[in-house]
């Protein structure tokens, strides 16, 4: 049974999350654009999906009429929140139970399924730009199938508008992944960047390298929440004791998480079971067996958004890593978390964990924003959980106000990103 303490505890995270969640569907209907064009995104993800991708675009696109947007992704992904009508795609995949030697066997003819996809789907895309009268194409580079099919349609339809976005660097989500980043794939991101009237990069550091690299003009739109948005951080505990990651675990972050929840661990050791590291999101296979094997760590599921806004609100610390190893250093040095602007806004602590040189740390850095750590030596995580599990970590509220409001503000980048569809 809950005390006094307990349901106000409660009320707080209940509150927040039917705040948040309004404010995702109603906070720029004051910017609803009754006279939008006809879009249609093109992706690997739908907006609305349960993944950075599909939020950061669900929210950008807040306020655009429903009956003017149109959501292309491959058919066996379904958004967890509607944004417009969604057009199913081919979904071509090698099987799950397919590894090792016998995976690399496959290839040759997942290859002629994505050749096959690529052609149908500018067949069904075709379909959506006449019926609809489209006007703006979005192309979000993923997967290399996907983005030539865009391409492909847009030779097919040169007057669409075309609207750029980078959200994870494309050479770097090759290398990431160990994929051939070859002469054709290069090709497609160039010739991408050359057809666009509107590009825009995930972060400032993206978009500097893209102007330096291929020139044109780079914008710049990620996640945010309304700059006022912001909730009192105290948790009411007297030491801290949950901290959270809500978000996947991949190569993309996985030595950071394994680093620091290795150092939970020897703290639980040396003081008893203090402090448990949950992570809110799906764990890469190869990443599952050495997170489970800690007892520090609780693997939880992905959840909904409701969910994970309220599981923030309850967290002593959340925790948000990126990856140090030289396989991930593009991705971590030009990406933006979608859940930063979510973290700073419940007024909590907000470990930054990641190299000195990436967006996300030089953002802690501009707006000092603390804790942050720029180092994986478990010398320094033993010092920073040690330093950490002693204290609450003060009020986090006036600096993360001051990003949000700068950098973050929904309305802003909203009205900056719709701005790009005439």
């Amino acid at each position: 049974m809950r005390g006094p303490g307990g349901y106000e505890a409660f009320f707080r995270v209940f509150i927040f999350s039917r705040r948040f969640s309004q404010m995702n569907a109603d906070q720029i209907s004051v910017n609803r654009r009754s006279s939008a064009a006809p879009t249609l995104v093109v992706a690997d993800y739908p907006v609305g999906f349960a993944s950075g991708f599909g939020e950061t675009l669900y929210n950008l696109f807040t306020g655009f009429p429903d009956e003017q947007l149109w959501s292309a992704h491959p058919g066996h992904l379904v958004a967890d929140k509607r944004r417009g009508q969604s057009i199913k795609l081919p979904s071509p995949s090698r099987p799950r139970w397919l590894n090792g030697r016998a995976g690399l066997a496959y290839y040759p003819i997942l290859k002629t399924q994505q050749f096959r996809a690529a052609r149908e789907s500018v067949r069904l895309l075709a379909q959506v730009v006449e019926t609809n009268s489209i006007r703006n194409l979005l192309v979000v580079p993923v997967s290399p199938w996907i983005l030539s099919a865009a391409l492909a349609l847009h030779r097919r339809y040169p007057q669409l508008n075309l609207v750029f976005y980078v959200m994870d660097d494309w050479q770097g989500h090759h290398e990431c992944h160990q994929l051939p980043y070859s002469r054709r794939r290069r090709g497609l991101l160039r010739e991408a960047i050359e057809r666009a009237n509107t590009r825009f990069a995930v972060s400032r550091e993206m978009a500097a390298h893209y102007e330096q690299t291929f020139g044109k003009t780079w914008q710049v739109a990620h996640n945010g929440v309304p700059h006022d948005f912001i909730t009192d951080g105290d948790n009411g505990h007297k030491r801290p004791r949950q901290v959270l990651l809500a978000g996947d675990v991949n190569v993309f972050r996985f030595d950071a998480v394994i680093a620091f929840a290795e150092a939970l661990e020897r703290y639980n050791e040396r003081h008893g079971p203090a402090v448990e590291f949950s992570v809110m999101g799906e764990v890469a296979e190869q990443h599952r067996a050495p997170l489970a094997s800690l007892r520090s760590v609780k693997l939880v599921t992905r959840r909904s958004h409701a969910e994970c806004l309220a599981a923030m609100k309850a967290a002593d610390l959340l925790y948000l890593p990126l990856a140090f190893c030289k396989r991930s250093a593009r991705i971590s040095l030009y990406s933006m978390p979608t859940k930063l602007p979510e973290y700073l806004a419940t007024g909590k602590s907000v470990f930054f964990h990641a190299p000195p040189e990436s967006a996300m740390f030089r953002v802690a850095e501009r707006y000092d924003l603390t804790p942050r750590l720029a180092s994986i030596a478990p010398e320094a995580l033993d010092r920073f959980v040690e330093q950490w599990a002693e204290g609450n970590g003060g009020d986090a509220s006036v600096k993360a106000r001051d990003a949000l409001r700068e950098e973050f503000d929904i309305d802003t980048l909203a009205q900056r990103f719709q701005s790009a569809f005439v």
